[in-house]
C-alpha cells in the first residue's frame, strides 16, 4: 500500500465536481488520481494529525463540521501531494534508501537528542507506524526533489514587462476615475507619474506602476489574473489599455513595456527575478494546479458525511508537540487548517 505523509507541505485548493465511479478499484477506496487508489486506512491515519492540528489551534474537534473540514481538507490535501508524486517520478525523481536513512538520522539527531527511540515513540504517539512513517519520509523527499528541479530547470516561458495603475473598488465612481486618467494619457500625461498620484496599489504606486516581468504561460509561474493577463497579452509594446481592464481587484489601466517569447529565465536571473521568485515560492503549489486541470480524479467517498474518529485517536489534547514528526517543509499556514493566506500581488493569483 502506498503510504502518505501525516501533513502535506502545501497549502491546497478544494477538488469539486470530480465524483463518480470508474474502473474497480480495491476495496476502502476513498479516491484516485490518474488510476493510482487512496485508502481509507490513508486517509485515516492523516485525518487523525489534520485533527491534532485543528484542536491546536482551539477548534471543537467533537463538532461534525469541523471533523467534515478536517476529513475533506486533508483528502484533497493527499489528492494534490499524489498527483505531485507522479510528476516527480515521471521525472525520473527518485529517493534512494541511503538519503531516506540520513534524512531520518538527522531528525533523530536534530529534534530527539540522538535518541531513536524517541523517535519511535512520537511515531506511536501520532497513531502511525514506523514502516509508515519512512515512506512519509520518502514522499516528502521527494517532493523537495521536485520543487528543487523546477528551481535549477525552470520552464521555457512567454514573459511580458509591463506597469499598471489600479483604480480599487473602494473608489467612488472607479470606472470612470480609470476613464479619465486614460483620457490624461491620450493628451500626453506621463504614465508613472498617474500611477504614483492615483494607483491605489500601494506597492507598484511607489515605482511608477511597475510590475516588472511576469509569466503569461507555464505550469509553475505565478500568474495574472485572466482578465489582466488576456489584455496585457492584446497589446503591442509600447501601447497602454484604451479602455479601463476589469478584474476582481478594480480596474486596470495596462502599459506593456516589453514582450519575450521562450524565454529560459536563467539566461538573466536578475531581469526575469520577479518571474523565478514565483517558482521558487510558489512552484509546486502552481504545478499541482496546473496538472489538476488534466487530472482524472474521481472521490468515491461521500464528502458530506462525518467521518468516524480512527481507532487510533491522539486528539485528547495531550503532547500534540511530541508527535509532530513532520519534516522542515511542512508548514501549518500550507494545510486547511485555519488561517490566513495573503495574495502575492494585487494583480496576481
Amino acid at each position: 500500500m502506498k503510504k502518505k505523509m501525516a501533513v502535506l507541505v502545501l497549502g491546497m485548493f478544494l477538488v469539486g465536481g470530480l465524483f463518480g465511479c470508474g474502473p474497480k478499484v480495491p476495496e476502502g477506496t476513498v479516491a484516485t488520481v490518474n488510476g493510482e487508489p487512496i485508502s481509507q486506512e490513508e486517509l485515516d491515519v492523516n485525518y487523525q494529525q489534520m485533527l491534532q492540528m485543528y484542536q491546536f489551534y482551539g477548534y471543537d474537534v467533537t463538532d461534525d463540521t469541523v471533523k467534515i473540514q478536517a476529513r475533506n481538507g486533508m483528502l484533497n490535501n493527499m489528492i494534490t501531494q499524489e498527483l505531485l508524486l507522479q510528476e516527480a517520478a515521471k521525472r525520473g525523481l527518485e529517493v534512494t534508501d541511503e538519503e531516506l536513512e540520513s534524512s531520518i538520522n538527522d531528525l533523530v539527531e536534530n529534534q530527539y537528542g540522538g535518541s531513536m527511540a524517541d523517535l519511535e515513540a512520537a511515531v506511536e504517539q501520532a497513531g502511525m507506524t514506523m514502516d509508515y512513517f519512512r515512506e512519509a519520509q520518502r514522499d516528502d523527499l521527494q517532493l523537495t526533489k521536485l520543487q528543487e528541479n523546477l528551481v535549477n530547470e525552470p520552464e521555457t516561458v512567454d514573459v511580458i514587462k509591463a506597469r499598471h495603475i489600479l483604480i480599487g473598488n473602494e473608489t467612488e465612481n472607479a470606472e470612470q476615475v480609470a476613464a479619465d486618467l486614460i483620457a490624461q494619457l491620450d493628451n500626453g500625461a506621463d504614465f508613472a507619474t498617474l500611477a504614483t498620484e492615483n494607483s491605489t496599489d500601494a506597492g507598484s504606486a511607489a515605482d511608477g506602476g511597475e510590475l516588472g516581468y511576469f509569466a503569461v504561460t507555464g505550469l509553475t509561474t505565478s500568474k495574472m489574473v485572466d482578465e489582466f493577463a488576456e489584455a496585457a497579452k492584446a497589446l503591442e509594446i509600447g501601447e497602454y489599455s484604451k479602455t479601463p481592464v476589469q478584474s476582481q481587484f478594480g480596474y486596470h489601466i495596462i502599459l506593456v513595456e516589453d514582450k519575450q517569447d521562450n524565454v529560459n529565465l536563467l539566461d538573466d536571473p536578475e531581469k526575469y527575478e520577479s518571474v523565478l521568485q514565483g517558482i521558487y515560492g510558489y512552484g509546486l503549489q502552481n504545478l499541482a494546479m496546473s496538472l489538476q486541470e488534466d487530472a482524472d480524479i474521481e472521490i468515491l467517498l461521500d464528502m458530506e458525511s462525518v467521518p468516524e474518529t480512527p481507532a487510533a485517536d491522539n486528539t485528547d489534547g495531550g503532547n500534540t508537540d511530541d508527535g509532530n514528526t513532520n519534516n522542515e517543509n511542512a508548514d501549518d499556514s500550507d494545510t486547511d487548517a485555519p488561517a490566513d493566506d495573503e495574495g502575492e500581488d494585487a494583480s496576481q493569483q
